[in-house]
């Protein structure tokens, strides 16, 4: 038996991680989201009875789509350090695309949430320890210096990270018109696919590559 509304959750994910992309945990509004998903409020509850278990559920369907875009990057007969070179991309063309979410799940963290905490301690790791192995295999290569490989991956993830991060930041504190139009240049300028490669192959002759 087909059981009711049989994709109603995935409607309600859906409509969670376009409202993210603009706002954090802490504003999304459960009946306006139904309302966007097309999808009666009863079947929020049925699906996932408490909002921690949908933000949960948001999450981890937002992380596994970005990690299997992720492998996909690193896998095939490329060196080791063009592995690195698409893994960092991918990561940071993530972190862009989601940086007002980011930037709220890092408050929550700072408030001991325990959504965003188990979250972030049950799946980050996955990709950080990628990028760990990948920068020593380069270090193997030589196509890196030999630094401490803890200190190689700080550099490269702050290089590729930080960009997205202040942006939001931006996009949070300016509200007027003026800021606004100011903004969508900021955007172009340090968010773009070109302006994200520029600072990936940047770090990475930071190292030596």
């Amino acid at each position: 038996m087909t059981r009711p509304s049989s994709n109603a959750d995935k409607r309600l994910i859906q409509a969670a991680q376009e409202t993210l992309k603009h706002s954090g945990l802490d504003r999304m509004n459960l009946r306006q989201l139904s309302a966007k998903a097309k999808v009666n409020p009863g079947m929020f509850h049925y699906h996932f009875k408490t909002k921690d278990q949908f933000a949960r559920a948001v999450l981890q369907d937002l992380y596994e789509k970005f990690f299997k875009d992720f492998s996909l990057k690193v896998e095939g007969e490329r060196s080791a350090l063009e592995k690195l070179r698409r893994a960092l991309f991918a990561i940071g063309r993530f972190s862009a695309d989601n940086r007002r979410l980011f930037l709220s799940l890092f408050h929550d963290a700072l408030g001991q949430n325990k959504v965003v905490h188990d979250f972030a301690k049950e799946n980050f790791k996955r990709h950080g320890f990628v990028i760990f192995d990948l920068i020593q295999e380069c270090q193997k290569e030589r196509s890196l210096e030999k630094i401490s490989k803890y200190e190689a991956m700080a550099f490269l993830m702050g290089s590729v990270n930080a960009a997205g991060m202040v942006v939001g930041l931006l996009e949070y504190v300016e509200n007027s018109v003026f800021q606004k139009g100011l903004l969508k240049g900021v955007q172009i300028l340090l968010l773009s696919d070109q302006a994200l490669q520029r600072r990936v192959d940047m770090a990475l002759k930071g190292l030596g590559a």
